[in-house]
C-alpha cells in the first residue's frame, strides 16, 4: 500500500493562437506517463472554456505521488518551468496545480500569477439521514 494522493493540473492560454506553443510545451516537458494511460482512465484531456480560454487538463486520481519518484519531479519540474514562462510580462500561458492527500491537512496549491482559479478544492460533510 502507500500513501495516495488525487491531483489535478490545468495548463490554457488566451490567446488560441498560443495553444499550439504551449502544447509543444507540454508534449516535451510532461513525463509521458502522465499524458498517456493509467489503469484505463486517460489523465489528460483538452477544455475550452466559454471565456475563450484553451487548455489542457491532467487529472490524477489516487496516485502515489513522491517527490523522489522520478515521474512526479519531472511534471513538478516542468510545472515551474511553466510558471516561469508565464510570469513574463507578456504571457497568455496560465497554469494550476492542486494535490489533496490521504491526511486532511495535506492539501497541496500552486498557480502563475495571471490564472483564473479554475480548479479548486471544495470540502463537503453530507448525511444519508
Amino acid at each position: 500500500m502507500g500513501y495516495r494522493s488525487d491531483v489535478m493540473a490545468v495548463f490554457y492560454t488566451y490567446d488560441p493562437n498560443e495553444y499550439p506553443a504551449m502544447k509543444l510545451f507540454i508534449d516535451e516537458n510532461v513525463p509521458e506517463w502522465f499524458r498517456g494511460e493509467y489503469e484505463g482512465n486517460e489523465y489528460m484531456s483538452t477544455f475550452e472554456t466559454a471565456k475563450g480560454l484553451r487548455g489542457i487538463k491532467f487529472n490524477i486520481p489516487s496516485v502515489k505521488w513522491y517527490p523522489s519518484y522520478p515521474e512526479v519531479r519531472q511534471f513538478e519540474q516542468a510545472l515551474e518551468k511553466f510558471k516561469e514562462l508565464s510570469a513574463e510580462v507578456d504571457s497568455k500561458w496560465c497554469c494550476e496545480f492542486v494535490r489533496v492527500g490521504e491526511e486532511v491537512e495535506d492539501i497541496e496549491e500552486h498557480q502563475s500569477y495571471n490564472a483564473e482559479n479554475l480548479i479548486y478544492v471544495s470540502r463537503t460533510i453530507e448525511s444519508d439521514v
